[in-house]
Formats: C-alpha cells, structure tokens, sequence
C-alpha cells in the first residue's frame, strides 16, 4: 500500500512505526490474547501504560516532580472552559493571536470571568503574532496559543509569565518547551502526538489550591491527577498511541532534534515561496519577522487564485493531499507535523517550482 503524504491540519498523519507497533498491540497486546484496547483501565496491563507514557513524557521534557501529566478528553477545546473554570477566580490575560486563542478567551468570558485581551491581532484578520501587551492588573494567568494552525504564525518565544497557560496543541513536542516554567501547558493530540480524542496537560501541582470546591470531579485538574486521568474510562487506545509516540520520539533523539528536523522541513516549502518571484505569497503580513512563521502549517496562496484549485488538484496526481487552507484565509496550507518526513516537504517544494515555471 502507498501512504501519501497527508497534510492535513489535523486529525494529521503518525508515523509508520507507531502505527504498525500501536495496531499489533490492538490485536494482541505483549501476547496476552488480547488487544491494548479490550483491557480494563483498572487492571495492570493499562495501568503500566500509564506508568510508562507518563515517565516518558517527563523524560522527553526534562520535567520533574513540579507538574502533573494528565491525559484528558474533550478536546482542548473543553479546555477553553475548564482551566478558567478551575483557575481563575475573576481575572485572567488572554492573547489573542488567531481563531483559536480567540476561542479561549470567548470561553472564559462566557463564565463571568473578566478577561483582558492583552494584545489582539483580528483586525487584519490575524495575520501576524501582536504586540505592544498590556498586561492586566490582578490578573491570575496569562493564557496564550503558541502556534495558530489556521494562520501559520507562532510565538519564536514563550513570554515569561509567573502563571503562563499555554495552548500548545499544533506544536507539542515538535521543539523543546519550558513547560518547567509554565503553568499549564495543554494541547490536543491530534496533530504531532497521536490520534484526536487524547488532550495532554502539564500541570503545576501548586495550582490545584486554586480549584473551587463545586468544579465537578470530572473537569477538575487536581481530582484528574489524584486518579491518573482515571475517574472515568479514559480513552485507553488513544493513550498507548502517545506512548507509542513518546518511544518513537526517544529513538529520533528527543525534541531538540525533532526541532532542527522540522525547521529544515519548514524550510523547503519558505525557500520555494521566497525564491518564487511573487508567484506564491505568504497570507501573513508583510514584512512580519521570519522567525513569528509556523514551522507546524505554512500557509500561502498563488498570485493567480484562480490556479489554486489547479494547484491542488495536481498535488493530489502526485500523491500529496489535505492542502487547502482553512476558509477563513483561503489558498494553502501544508502542516508538516512531526511525522511528515522530509521527503513530503521536498516533493511540495518540487511542486511549487516545477507548477510556478510553467504558469508562472
């Protein structure tokens, strides 16, 4: 069977070693005679997994005693609502950088909380990460999202906060993060870590003084992390997938090395946009400094939008799909999580040339 390369902004393609080792472990798991899936998360099969996935989870990042990992479920969109819900007592700052930071902090409004926006960039339609921050007086967190899928811009560098929450769905793991020196950092699995219905939270243990007595057992951080993301069943296929995925990280030489890979992926398909002559634009503002662009989603467009669909369709001839940008911006846009290999990002660049020369 041929894979194409899928670029897909999520749920995203995984890599081929993980699914083989995640689909013999569903049919029969370290020869038990039965699957990683059909096994109770009460008994001690699944309990090692958990073990295991949060130790390895701790490695990769460095992280000590300090935080919890969690693996949750709901999306990080639910946690739009529930770390104000646990958290903030009435303040909170939220950057506002594109649709998805914008969605968090309209959901801690809905819950009465006051929340300042520190900086927003919606006026041009998100096209470049804010600046000029206003920070907030009495403010308990700093909400921010480190990489906007929809737009492709990221934050080069974490702001120091004391009580920085941030939203690192659409780059988790693909660099090192000072999650040390964070808060709370979520994000949901689909894009660089497994498949969609698994949310990963590192959280800071002094935290859960905060939770207010009536959170719900369910959505409350510090009950989560007394029952090892167990009160209810947990989404136990999608679980032994990351610990799949945290073994294969490992064995690629952990994050900074998945950085280096992945900002020399990033950097084929920007060469092919920079050297192409105006033939292909980026949708972030001009000007906007190389180091804000997404090395997670690179988004474009031709300067003749009526070649877009031509574009794609020829991509697709060629074994490369899931290139059409989000609606609200439009053109392309090609997330090279970290399973896309380096031979993804050379075929689009090789793509872009060989479609801009002879329409160019």
């Amino acid at each position: 069977m041929r894979r194409v390369f899928n670029f897909s902004a999520g749920p995203a393609m995984l890599p081929t070693e993980v699914l083989d080792a995640s689909a013999k472990a569903l049919l029969d798991y370290n020869g038990k005679g039965f699957g990683i899936a059909e096994c109770s998360h009460r008994g001690k099969e699944f309990d090692g997994v958990m073990d295991e996935a949060i130790a390895r989870c701790k490695k990769l990042f460095g992280l000590g005693d300090t935080h919890d990992v969690l693996f949750l479920q709901g999306g990080a969109t639910q946690l739009f609502t529930t770390i104000p819900m646990n958290f903030c007592k009435a303040k909170a700052d939220y950057l506002v950088s594109g649709e998805w930071s914008q969605k968090a902090a309209k959901a801690a409004s809905a819950l009465g909380k006051q929340v300042n926006i520190v900086a927003s960039s919606e006026s041009s339609n998100f096209d470049h990460e804010p600046g000029n921050w206003k920070l907030g007086d009495g403010a308990e967190y700093l909400h921010v999202c480190s990489n906007e899928t929809v737009h492709g811009h990221r934050l080069a560098e974490w702001p120091q906060h004391p009580n920085l929450i941030v939203d690192a769905s659409s780059e988790f793991m693909a660099r090192p993060h000072p999650v040390q020196d964070c808060a709370l950092v979520y994000g949901g699995a689909q894009k660089n870590l497994g498949p969609s219905g698994v949310v990963l939270a590192l959280v800071r243990k002094d935290l859960y003084a905060r939770i207010p007595k009536d959170v719900p057992a369910l959505f409350s951080f510090a009950k989560q992390a007394e029952n090892k993301s167990m009160i209810n069943t947990p989404p136990t296929f999608g679980v032994y997938i990351l610990l799949e995925t945290f073994r294969w990280l490992e064995r690629q030489g952990g994050l900074a090395a998945m950085e280096a890979k992945n900002e020399a992926k990033a950097k084929l398909i920007y060469d092919a946009i920079d050297q192409s002559g105006g033939f292909y634009f980026s949708t972030l503002k001009a000007g906007a400094d190389p180091a804000t662009r997404s090395r997670m989603n690179v988004t474009f467009r031709l300067k003749d939008e009526s070649l877009t669909d031509l574009f794609i369709k020829e991509a697709e001839a060629l074994h490369m799909v899931a290139l059409k940008g989000y609606r609200t911006v439009g053109g392309i846009r090609a997330s090279i999580y970290n399973a896309m290999p380096t031979e993804g990002c050379q075929a689009l660049a090789d793509h872009m040339r060989a479609f801009a020369k002879k329409r160019g």
